[in-house]
Protein backbone atom coordinates (compact mmCIF):
# COMPACT_ATOMS: atom_id res chain seq x y z
CA UNK A 1 0.00 0.00 0.00
CA UNK A 2 1.24 3.47 -0.93
CA UNK A 3 1.71 5.91 1.92
CA UNK A 4 -0.23 9.08 1.14
CA UNK A 5 1.97 12.17 1.12
CA UNK A 6 3.08 15.34 -0.63
CA UNK A 7 6.71 15.59 -1.67
CA UNK A 8 8.51 18.75 -2.69
CA UNK A 9 11.86 18.60 -4.46
CA UNK A 10 13.84 21.52 -5.84
CA UNK A 11 15.99 21.79 -8.95
CA UNK A 12 18.20 24.71 -7.94
CA UNK A 13 19.82 24.95 -11.38
CA UNK A 14 16.58 25.23 -13.37
CA UNK A 15 14.67 26.92 -10.51
CA UNK A 16 11.84 24.39 -10.78
CA UNK A 17 10.08 22.78 -7.86
CA UNK A 18 8.44 19.41 -8.34
CA UNK A 19 5.45 18.86 -6.08
CA UNK A 20 4.08 15.33 -6.10
CA UNK A 21 0.66 14.38 -4.75
CA UNK A 22 0.70 10.69 -3.80
CA UNK A 23 -2.15 8.56 -2.49
CA UNK A 24 -5.57 9.50 -1.17
CA UNK A 25 -5.15 12.72 0.80
CA UNK A 26 -8.14 15.07 0.80
CA UNK A 27 -7.69 18.57 -0.61
CA UNK A 28 -7.39 20.25 2.78
CA UNK A 29 -4.59 17.86 3.78
CA UNK A 30 -2.88 18.47 0.43
CA UNK A 31 -2.95 22.24 1.01
CA UNK A 32 -1.76 22.08 4.61
CA UNK A 33 1.02 19.61 3.84
CA UNK A 34 2.25 21.38 0.73
CA UNK A 35 2.21 24.87 2.24
CA UNK A 36 3.94 23.66 5.42
CA UNK A 37 6.82 22.60 3.15
CA UNK A 38 6.81 25.61 0.82
CA UNK A 39 7.05 28.19 3.61
CA UNK A 40 10.53 26.81 4.36
CA UNK A 41 11.84 27.28 0.80
CA UNK A 42 13.74 30.58 0.55
CA UNK A 43 12.22 32.78 -2.17
CA UNK A 44 9.86 29.98 -3.22
CA UNK A 45 8.06 32.40 -5.55
CA UNK A 46 11.16 32.45 -7.80
CA UNK A 47 10.56 28.83 -8.80
CA UNK A 48 8.44 27.54 -11.62
CA UNK A 49 6.51 24.47 -10.56
CA UNK A 50 5.42 21.07 -11.70
CA UNK A 51 2.39 19.67 -9.85
CA UNK A 52 2.63 15.96 -10.50
CA UNK A 53 -0.74 14.37 -9.74
CA UNK A 54 -0.24 11.07 -11.61
CA UNK A 55 -0.18 9.02 -8.39
CA UNK A 56 -2.91 11.02 -6.64
CA UNK A 57 -6.13 9.13 -5.96
CA UNK A 58 -8.13 11.96 -4.38
CA UNK A 59 -10.12 14.88 -5.69
CA UNK A 60 -9.30 18.50 -5.05
CA UNK A 61 -12.54 20.44 -4.68
CA UNK A 62 -13.07 23.97 -5.96
CA UNK A 63 -13.10 25.48 -2.46
CA UNK A 64 -9.76 23.77 -1.76
CA UNK A 65 -8.23 25.28 -4.91
CA UNK A 66 -9.51 28.66 -3.72
CA UNK A 67 -7.97 28.05 -0.27
CA UNK A 68 -4.63 27.12 -1.83
CA UNK A 69 -4.69 30.23 -4.00
CA UNK A 70 -5.26 32.44 -0.93
CA UNK A 71 -2.40 30.74 0.93
CA UNK A 72 -0.05 30.90 -2.05
CA UNK A 73 -0.91 34.47 -3.00
CA UNK A 74 -0.35 35.61 0.62
CA UNK A 75 3.06 33.92 0.62
CA UNK A 76 4.14 35.09 -2.85
CA UNK A 77 2.64 38.61 -2.61
CA UNK A 78 2.84 39.01 -6.40
CA UNK A 79 6.54 38.15 -6.51
CA UNK A 80 5.75 35.06 -8.62
CA UNK A 81 4.73 37.24 -11.59
CA UNK A 82 5.71 35.51 -14.83
CA UNK A 83 6.06 32.09 -13.20
CA UNK A 84 4.94 28.87 -14.88
CA UNK A 85 3.08 25.91 -13.39
CA UNK A 86 2.72 22.62 -15.27
CA UNK A 87 -0.04 20.41 -13.88
CA UNK A 88 0.58 16.75 -14.69
CA UNK A 89 -2.74 14.92 -14.66
CA UNK A 90 -5.00 13.05 -17.04
CA UNK A 91 -8.02 13.66 -14.78
CA UNK A 92 -10.81 15.24 -16.90
CA UNK A 93 -11.92 17.35 -13.91
CA UNK A 94 -8.46 18.88 -13.57
CA UNK A 95 -8.51 19.76 -17.27
CA UNK A 96 -12.06 21.13 -17.13
CA UNK A 97 -11.20 23.46 -14.24
CA UNK A 98 -7.94 24.78 -15.69
CA UNK A 99 -9.35 28.20 -16.61
CA UNK A 100 -10.89 28.57 -13.13
CA UNK A 101 -7.63 27.51 -11.50
CA UNK A 102 -5.69 29.91 -13.75
CA UNK A 103 -7.88 32.80 -12.62
CA UNK A 104 -7.03 32.04 -8.97
CA UNK A 105 -3.29 32.24 -9.66
CA UNK A 106 -3.19 35.40 -11.80
CA UNK A 107 0.58 35.97 -11.59
CA UNK A 108 1.44 32.56 -13.03
CA UNK A 109 0.74 30.79 -16.31
CA UNK A 110 -0.76 27.32 -15.81
CA UNK A 111 -1.04 24.48 -18.29
CA UNK A 112 -2.10 20.84 -18.05
CA UNK A 113 -0.08 17.89 -19.43
CA UNK A 114 -0.34 14.11 -19.42
CA UNK A 115 3.37 13.43 -18.83
CA UNK A 116 6.08 14.92 -16.66
CA UNK A 117 8.40 15.34 -19.66
CA UNK A 118 5.77 17.37 -21.56
CA UNK A 119 5.37 19.70 -18.59
CA UNK A 120 9.10 20.07 -18.03
CA UNK A 121 9.71 20.76 -21.74
CA UNK A 122 6.95 23.39 -21.72
CA UNK A 123 8.47 25.20 -18.74
CA UNK A 124 11.95 25.11 -20.28
CA UNK A 125 10.62 26.44 -23.61
CA UNK A 126 8.60 29.21 -21.92
CA UNK A 127 11.57 30.25 -19.79
CA UNK A 128 13.93 30.39 -22.76
CA UNK A 129 11.35 32.43 -24.72
CA UNK A 130 11.12 34.99 -21.92
CA UNK A 131 14.86 35.52 -21.52
CA UNK A 132 15.61 39.11 -22.44
CA UNK A 133 18.21 39.29 -25.17
CA UNK A 134 20.87 42.03 -24.88
CA UNK A 135 20.39 44.90 -27.32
Amino acid sequence: MTRSRITVSLDETLKIMNIRYIGTLNGDAVNRNMMSQLVHVPNVWEYDSILDMRRYDGTIMGKEIEDLSVRWNQLAQGRDAGGFTAIISDDPLVRARLSITQALFPQRTLENFNTFDEGLDWIKARKSATVVQPT
